[in-house]
């Protein structure tokens, strides 16, 4: 991928917490995570430097986690003061690595979606986990 932006001359933006991309009247993106600027850097652990990013629209809420996994939950929990979303994209495919119930208690999510392949190779989502989900998870 990094060689076809270098190729074709598309425009990087290196993102990081507290950032805001405005999208539109009262529409944007709030970036909750990286916390450190990584531009230039070599990354080693693509999980751990996942954007993290909440997407506003009036009084809708969409929490897209990556790939972060449990370390970056209880970072973002230690400095955000409202996590409240109304959905959740459930991290790293559903598994263990992600969604802690105490990620989940801030969050309070209504609806949970996970991006998972079935029957794919490494068993996401793992049972635990839709397990918390459906105890946790609002649903209508």
């Amino acid at each position: 991928m990094k060689n076809q932006i270098t190729k074709n001359k598309i425009k990087t933006t290196i993102l990081q917490r507290g950032e805001r991309i405005l999208a539109g009247d009262n529409l944007y993106f709030e970036i909750l995570a990286p916390f450190e600027n990584f531009e230039g850097k070599e990354i080693k652990d693509f999980n751990s430097s996942s954007v993290v990013a909440r997407l506003v629209y009036g009084d809708n809420e969409i929490l897209f986690t990556g790939d972060a996994p449990k370390s970056v939950e209880r970072e973002i929990i230690a400095h955000e003061e409202n996590l409240n979303s109304d959905i959740l994209k459930v991290g790293h495919h559903g598994s263990t690595t992600s969604t802690t119930e105490e990620f989940l208690k801030e969050i309070l999510p209504k609806v949970a979606v996970i991006s998972v392949g079935k029957d794919n190779q490494y068993g996401h989502p793992y049972k635990e986990v839709l397990e918390r989900l459906e105890s946790m998870v609002l649903r209508f």
